[in-house]
């Protein structure tokens, strides 16, 4: 499928987390991001995964009936389970546009540094405005991290 150039008029986003049904390694986590890469870009999907104690995190984005689709794949798989989702609706535009899926390890997510973080807070317009709902998913991946910190 042709990607289009994201600027979509308005676009859907699923947040969930989920539990691990064991731990998983290195490796693993990297099947899971490369299989999501080939599978998001036929839906023209984009979007963010994070693993810690045994805990994902994932943000969906595109086309709703496309996240839904997928969203509907990714609860069947068993290797997680006690999926929660935490947001879900209208964004006025992607924040992970050019990520058909990344996966980012969740001591790499600072608050102030990273690539998450500067992904999070792109520049539009040349105005040096944050884009709307960045902070609220900046501070979800915040709390995710502290989440897991706390149980270690």
């Amino acid at each position: 499928m042709a990607h289009t150039n994201h600027q979509d008029i308005s676009v859907f986003q699923l947040v969930y987390v989920s539990s691990a049904t064991s731990p998983l390694e290195l490796g693993e986590l990297k099947a899971i991001e490369t299989a999501s890469i080939r599978n998001n870009a036929e839906l023209d999907l984009s979007g963010i995964l994070t693993y810690c104690s045994c805990k994902f995190m994932q943000f969906l984005e595109g086309e709703q009936s496309h996240v839904e689709e997928i969203f509907s794949v990714i609860k069947c798989d068993s290797r997680h389970y006690s999926i929660d989702t935490l947001r879900q609706g209208i964004i006025p535009v992607r924040q992970f546009s050019g990520w058909e899926m990344k996966y980012a390890d969740i001591n790499d997510i600072h608050e102030s540094k990273g690539i998450i973080h500067n992904k999070l807070m792109d520049i539009i317009t040349g105005e040096n405005k944050i884009l709307e709902h960045a902070t609220e998913s900046l501070s979800l991946l915040v709390a995710f991290k502290k989440s897991c910190l706390n149980k270690t």
